[in-house]
C-alpha cells in the first residue's frame, strides 16, 4: 500500500455504443499444483478477457501476465487482470457455450487441460474519443520495498482532472480501493501543464500490508482523466464498486492503469 508523508476548448466524444454480442474461447493447460475447477476458472477468465478484446481492440501483454502469475498466482491474476480491462467495456451477460477437460501425461508428469467457450454481450464504456485528450504515466520503479517512495510522470496532451486511485485486490476486511491523488495535501487536480511529478508536497511511502501471509504482493494504480470534475468517493469498499461508479458516471473519461510488485 501506498501511505501520504505530510511535508513542510472543445472534446469530441463517441457516440452512445449498444452491447456487442462476440463468442470467445479460453483454455487452460496445468499441472498437477493447480485442480481442474481452478484450470477452468482461468479459462474462464481468460475466454472473458478475449471476448474485451473482440469488441474494445486492447490486449494484455504476456510480459504482465507472467510478472503478476508469480506474484499473485494464475487464476488471482487472470481475475485481476479482467477487472482492470471491463473498465473500458462491460460484461453484461455470459453465456457458457461449451467446456472441454481432458488430461494427459508428458514426460511421466500428468497434465490437465480445460477450454471454455462463452457468448457474451460487450458494452463498450463512455470513453472520450478525442486523440488529443490524452495522457501518459511512468512510475520511477516497477519493485518496491517497504519504505521506498514512489513518484510518478504524468504527460498531458491538454488540461483535464486527474483522479488516481489504489487498487488493493487482497484487502478482504478494509477498502479495496483508495483515493491517492488529488488528497489533502494536493487538493487542486485540474492539471494545466503538460506534465507534472506526483507528489507534489508529500511523500508516496511503499509500506507492505501486515494482513498478507506472502512474500510480495502486486498492487495497482488507476488513473482517470477527464475534461470535467467529478466527485469520486474517497474509498470504495471493493473493487467492483469503483468500477460500478465509473460505468454508471454520466461523465466521459479515459482511463489507464500501472500494475508494481511490493516486496519484503
Amino acid at each position: 500500500m501506498i501511505r501520504i508523508l505530510l511535508l513542510v476548448g472543445f472534446i469530441f466524444y463517441s457516440l452512445p455504443s449498444l452491447a456487442k454480442t462476440v463468442t470467445a474461447k479460453g483454455s487452460s493447460h496445468h499441472g498437477g499444483a493447480i485442480s481442474t475447477d481452478e484450470g477452468c476458472k482461468i479459462a474462464k477468465e481468460r475466454a472473458k478477457l478475449k471476448a474485451l478484446e473482440k469488441v474494445l481492440g486492447q490486449t494484455i501483454s504476456s510480459e504482465e501476465l507472467e510478472k503478476c502469475s508469480e506474484v499473485d498466482g494464475e487464476y488471482n491474476c487472470e481475475r485481476n487482470r479482467f477487472f482492470l480491462s471491463s473498465f473500458n467495456g462491460d460484461i453484461t451477460k455470459l453465456e457458457e457455450l461449451d467446456r472441454k477437460k481432458t488430461t494427459g501425461t508428458l514426460k511421466d508428469e500428468i497434465f490437465y487441460f480445460c477450454e471454455i467457450k462463452i457468448r457474451a454481450n460487450v458494452i463498450p464504456s463512455k470513453q472520450i474519443k478525442d486523440a488529443n485528450f490524452d495522457f501518459n504515466v511512468k512510475l520511477n520503479e516497477s519493485n518496491y520495498r517497504a519504505g521506498q517512495y514512489l513518484t510518478m510522470e504524468i504527460g498531458f496532451t491538454k488540461p483535464m482532472y486527474l483522479t488516481i486511485f489504489q487498487v488493493l485486490p487482497y484487502e478482504e476486511k478494509d477498502y479495496q480501493v483508495l483515493k491517492l491523488f488529488p488528497n489533502d495535501r494536493e487538493k487542486d487536480n485540474y492539471i494545466k501543464s503538460e506534465k507534472i511529478t506526483l507528489p507534489s508536497n508529500a511523500k508516496y511511502e511503499i509500506y507492505f500490508p501486515e494482513q498478507v501471509n506472502k512474500e510480495s504482493v502486486d498492487e495497482y494504480l488507476y488513473f482517470i482523466a477527464s475534461d470535467k470534475d467529478i466527485s469520486w468517493l474517497k474509498e470504495y469498499n471493493t473493487a467492483e464498486e469503483l468500477k460500478a461508479a465509473y460505468h454508471n458516471s454520466t461523465k466521459k473519461m479515459k482511463a489507464k492503469y500501472k500494475q508494481y510488485t511490493i516486496r519484503k
